[in-house]
């Protein structure tokens, strides 16, 4: 059986994400899932931030889509890593 520590339901939805990282070069990559409280996105692992670094992602399927604030908190290096919501307060 899997341990699954998860709060909320995923749900596998693919959307090109745009990844804006402080003082690096904007970057598209592709959602894999997402939740209530965060997503996982996939992409090569040059791109992917150290656990705790603060970033902003926009998804690219709607236009003046609003900018969220968020946290790496899962690396999969093979494949990508994972990122909850986080208030600007």
């Amino acid at each position: 059986m899997i341990d699954n520590k998860r709060r909320h339901p995923r749900l596998k939805h693919r959307a090109k994400i745009k990844l804006i990282v402080p003082e690096s070069v904007e970057n598209i990559v592709e959602m894999r899932d997402f939740s209530e409280t965060g997503l996982f996105l996939q992409c090569d692992q040059t791109l992917i931030p150290p656990i705790g670094t603060l970033l902003e992602v926009q998804t690219t399927e709607i236009e003046d889509a609003p900018v969220q604030l968020v946290r790496v908190v899962r690396i999969d290096p093979a494949s990508g890593f994972a990122v909850e919501f986080c208030s600007r307060d």
